[in-house]
């Protein structure tokens, strides 16, 4: 299981005291990734995000899931999937995950999934670094997770889950700081509109 103290921000941060540290952004070692032919939806855009203190970028649709991603892992199958990172200058990212199923049925299937692995996520984390400091806010479709190791930075993570029929949408947020600085009614209009281009 590979969870991370480090948020959507950065790129892969160097092992300290054996316990890999890795950022939710991205997936570990450089892989391949394609950039896709528009698809039939529409993902978000820069000026979708929450605000932040610097300007948002959104780099290209790519093809996948994006690898291994904090709290939900592999759960996201790369065929009928194609996801979208964001990153500001200021120690803030994203990254939102769609998922085209080949029914509803699979598709709710795939919610319900990521749903529990979200919501259980903070208490994985906690079993594998009992030292790190760990909280936890339940904002409905919203769930915020602050996380600190020992000599390392309090960050803090917002996951929006939601489906429209069979396609399926994962919405990330990340940012040094702790749950308070999580501008988690800015999120929940950001994951209405990833919901809204969907349809």
């Amino acid at each position: 299981m590979k969870l991370t103290h480090r948020p959507l921000r950065t790129a892969v941060v160097a092992a300290a005291a054996g316990a890999v540290a890795m950022s939710v952004a991205v997936t570990g070692p450089a892989q391949a990734t394609t950039q896709v032919s528009k698809p039939s939806f529409e993902l978000l855009s820069a000026a979708d995000m929450p605000p932040a203190e610097t300007a948002w970028r959104a780099g290209p649709v790519e093809q996948g899931a994006g690898g291994d991603r904090f709290c939900v892992e592999t759960l996201i199958p790369d065929a009928g999937s194609v996801h979208r990172r964001f990153h500001t200058d200021l120690e803030t990212g994203g990254n939102q995950i769609v998922h085209e199923a080949p029914s509803v049925r699979e598709a709710r299937k795939l919610t319900r999934e990521l749903r529990e692995a979200v919501e259980n996520c903070a208490e994985r984390y906690a079993k594998q670094y009992p030292e790190a400091e760990v909280n936890e806010r339940d904002h409905g479709r919203v769930h915020a997770i602050h996380t600190a190791l020992p000599e390392f930075s309090h960050d803090v993570n917002m996951f929006g889950l939601a489906r429209s029929g069979k396609r399926v949408t994962l919405v990330e947020w990340g940012r040094i700081g702790k749950l308070e600085d999580a501008p988690v009614r800015d999120f929940k209009r950001t994951l209405r509109t990833a919901v809204d281009k969907l349809r």
